[in-house]
């Protein structure tokens, strides 16, 4: 009788519900709260979203009170490309930093917009286009069922890539406090074609005339994208690992604390493009003494009831940091460049990091 209770259990520990293929995310007037294998249309303005007196708001509200936005790291060592288009529609803004893996350098280009002022925002991350022109900066994001074009035009360095997708994206909806929600898609993604420029007056140029960096078949990188009806204030902070393994597998890996919490994890990490859900982590930023570099810490509190075991350990050694404080909007926002160690564990399986350069971001914003 015990063994035949232990089989089934054993049975149901074993049976998962695959997540499944939205065409509409917004059914009936309302978001299909979950993860899913992909969604096709992110239609954000058949939300039926009330005001308190219940009164049904218009699409212009609606269009307005929607953040959206766009970050795309691309690797191509020692360089890595790391570039954000973000609107509160109140308030647009871009930026595109270049890194060098080997010297620790950093070269940043920023630029900020009223409202969306010379921005288009079209469809969403499945098919669509994002596009911002400004004298400093101009980036424009088309996204295709197969792949993503980008180009970009800025003070110190311009881009054209293609990169192609897989097959299997992390896309999630969480509610987000008491009327709102938000959806957020993280893939790994390679580039198919493509090149970086260095123009004459980069840090990271010493000739006077511009260097072309061609991308490959081995230039690796990953697409953040959210759109949703966030709470006024908001913090969260996020990890992102884009490397190759000892092996030659291709590991990405995607965790964060805040947004997305509310019965569902927007943690995963993929092997080759196929993709592991993790449960949610802790993050333990340590800044008692900020006259040093400190560690972080994320971490999961395995209480018997998963098969995954994360435990990581962060050490920033470059930031690019942007303090906004506008009265009634106001950000404050951290994406630190450093190393990561420890390991993960996925059943028998155990990924160990030794050092390996990453992203870590603190954020918190007021809109």
């Amino acid at each position: 009788m015990n063994q035949s209770r232990n089989d089934q259990n054993q049975q149901h520990l074993t049976t998962c519900i695959k997540p499944v293929v939205l065409n509409e995310l917004i059914q009936n007037g309302q978001p299909t709260f979950g993860i899913f294998a992909h969604v096709k249309n992110i239609n954000y303005l058949d939300y039926h979203s009330h005001l308190i007196s219940q009164k049904t708001l218009p699409n212009w509200r609606k269009e307005l009170k929607a953040n959206q936005f766009c970050f795309i790291q691309i690797i191509q060592p020692p360089y890595r490309i790391c570039l954000a288009l973000a609107t509160i529609k109140l308030a647009t803004s871009a930026f595109v930093y270049l890194y060098n893996d080997e010297t620790d350098e950093l070269e940043v280009c920023e630029a900020l917009q009223p409202l969306t002022r010379h921005t288009l925002l079209e469809g969403d991350c499945h098919q669509g286009q994002m596009a911002f022109v400004h004298a400093n900066l101009t980036v424009t994001l088309d996204f295709m069922p197969s792949q993503i074009k980008v180009a970009l035009d800025s003070q110190y360095l311009a881009l054209n890539a293609t990169l192609a997708r897989q097959a299997q994206p992390l896309a999630i909806c969480t509610p987000t406090g008491r009327r709102g929600w938000t959806f957020t898609q993280k893939e790994p993604l390679t580039a198919i074609s493509g090149h970086l420029l260095i123009k004459a007056n980069s840090k990271f140029n010493t000739d006077t005339q511009a260097k072309q960096i061609h991308f490959s078949k081995t230039t690796i990188a990953n697409l953040d994208w959210t759109l949703g009806y966030m709470r006024h204030k908001t913090n969260w902070f996020w990890t992102c690992i884009n490397h190759y393994l000892p092996d030659g597998c291709h590991f990405t890996l995607n965790l964060s604390m805040g947004v997305n919490e509310t019965g569902v994890s927007e943690n995963a990490c993929w092997l080759d493009g196929q993709i592991y859900y993790l449960p949610p982590v802790l993050f333990i930023r340590k800044d008692w003494d900020t006259s040093v570099q400190n560690t972080w810490r994320i971490y999961h509190q395995n209480l018997g009831w998963s098969n995954v075991d994360i435990d990581l350990t962060f050490t920033p050694m470059t930031v690019y940091k942007k303090t906004d404080n506008f009265g009634v909007l106001a950000s404050i926002f951290e994406q630190w460049l450093g190393f990561y160690s420890g390991e993960i564990r996925i059943k028998n399986e155990v990924i160990k990091f030794d050092k390996v350069m990453g992203l870590a971001e603190d954020h918190f914003a007021k809109w």
